[in-house]
């Protein structure tokens, strides 16, 4: 399968840099989020730069993505943009940066997507979101103790 994101250096090896301008569909990082799914083109831009015998590719990665937000369960859909650098050798062939904006996506996941700061998340009593309805059920919430603590207090004496 040839790539969207790979790239010839013979542009490179001539005037010393190609730029970069492409756009990758979802399909092609099948595996880049352990939850949730890329929405939309992934647009790459940068510059492919002759550094001594190798070819540097220094640049970006932008998109979309849908998670669940972790306290309600709603859809929230962001935009996302992640750093991409890469290199190889000048004459070995083409360049492809797949596997690296792969990487880049997914370290540019977020451990915990909310869909607004204030989410008040679902109704443990009956499942509802509390975001959209009030339940009526009257959450207690337990006093606040100190922190407990793990190691005996020294006798004094």
């Amino acid at each position: 399968m040839n790539s969207p994101l790979s790239f010839a250096l013979k542009e490179v090896q001539e005037t010393g840099e190609l730029p970069v301008d492409a756009t990758a569909g979802p399909e092609l990082f099948p595996d880049a989020l352990s939850e949730g799914a890329l929405v939309g083109p992934i647009s790459v831009k940068g510059v492919i730069r002759e550094v001594d015998d190798t070819a540097a590719f220094e640049g970006s990665a932008k998109g979309r993505w849908r998670f669940e937000c972790t306290r309600c369960l709603a859809p929230v859909e962001l935009e996302w943009s992640a750093a991409v650098e890469a290199t190889a050798p000048i004459d070995a062939g083409p360049l492809d940066l797949t596997e690296e904006v792969r990487q880049s996506i997914a370290l540019a996941q977020p451990m915990k997507t909310v869909c607004r700061p204030d989410c008040k998340g679902l109704c443990p009593a009956c499942g509802k979101n509390l975001n959209s309805v009030d339940c009526g059920h009257k959450l207690e919430v337990p006093p606040k103790t100190g922190r407990p603590r793990l190691t005996p207090r020294p006798k004094k004496g």
